[in-house]
C-alpha cells in the first residue's frame, strides 16, 4: 500500500501488465482515477477508530458515487481529496487541495472542509495547510458542498488551470459562497 492508499504491485513484467490490467479489471479493481478526485485518501473514521469524532468512509462512498464518470473527473483534473475523521488527522486533510476533518458537535457528527492545502508534491507546490471555508457541514452536505466547490472552479478557472492554481488566484472567497449555497436549508440552524 502506498501513502496515497494505492496498491502498488512491484516486480510485473512489462509483457504480463495487460494480463494483470484484465485480472484486476474483472475484479472491480482497475478504476483508471489515479491523481482525480475519487483516488482519495480517507482514514478509517468512526467505524473502525476509537478515536475518530466522526466517519470518514461513508463520506468517500459519497463522493465516489457521485463522480463516477471518468470523462468529468478527467475534465476536472488532478485533485487530492483527504478525509480524516478526527484531529489525529490520519486522512491528511489539511495537506489536501479538498480538505474534509470530521468534528463533534454536541454529539454529532459534522465536517470542516478545507481548500488549498499542499503537501510539497510537484503537484501542490509549496507544503502548507488548507484553509477552511466555513461553518461545519453535516454529512448529508458535503457532497453537494464539494460539488458546488467544484462547480465554482469549473467556472473560474483559466485555460489549462488546475485547482490549486485556481484557489490561489481567485483566493477562497467565491468557494465560501458556493459552500454556503450548498448548504441545506435545515442544516443552517444547526451549523450556527
Amino acid at each position: 500500500m502506498t501513502h496515497d492508499q494505492n496498491v502498488l504491485l512491484p516486480w510485473v513484467h512489462a509483457s504480463r501488465l495487460f494480463e494483470l490490467w484484465q485480472e484486476a479489471k474483472a475484479l472491480g479493481l482497475a478504476s483508471a482515477n489515479v491523481q482525480l478526485l475519487t483516488d482519495m485518501i480517507a482514514c478509517p473514521g468512526g467505524d473502525f477508530c476509537a478515536l475518530a469524532n466522526a466517519r470518514s468512509l461513508p463520506i468517500a462512498e459519497a463522493i465516489t458515487q457521485r463522480y463516477q464518470d471518468l470523462d468529468e473527473l478527467d475534465d476536472i483534473g488532478e485533485i487530492d481529496l483527504h478525509i480524516s475523521g478526527c484531529i489525529n488527522s490520519c486522512g491528511h486533510h489539511h495537506s489536501g487541495h479538498i480538505g474534509i476533518l470530521g468534528v463533534d458537535k454536541d454529539g454529532k457528527e459534522w465536517y470542516q472542509v478545507t481548500l488549498g492545502g499542499s503537501d510539497g508534491s510537484d503537484l501542490s507546490g509549496a507544503a502548507a495547510a488548507g484553509k477552511v471555508i466555513g461553518p461545519s457541514f453535516s454529512a448529508a452536505e458535503v457532497p453537494d458542498v464539494i460539488e458546488a466547490v467544484l462547480g465554482t472552479y469549473r467556472d473560474l478557472r483559466e485555460s489549462g488551470e488546475n485547482f490549486q492554481n485556481t484557489v490561489r488566484r481567485t483566493g477562497l472567497d467565491p468557494f465560501k459562497e458556493a459552500a454556503k449555497q450548498a448548504r441545506h436549508k435545515d442544516a443552517e440552524t444547526a451549523a450556527a
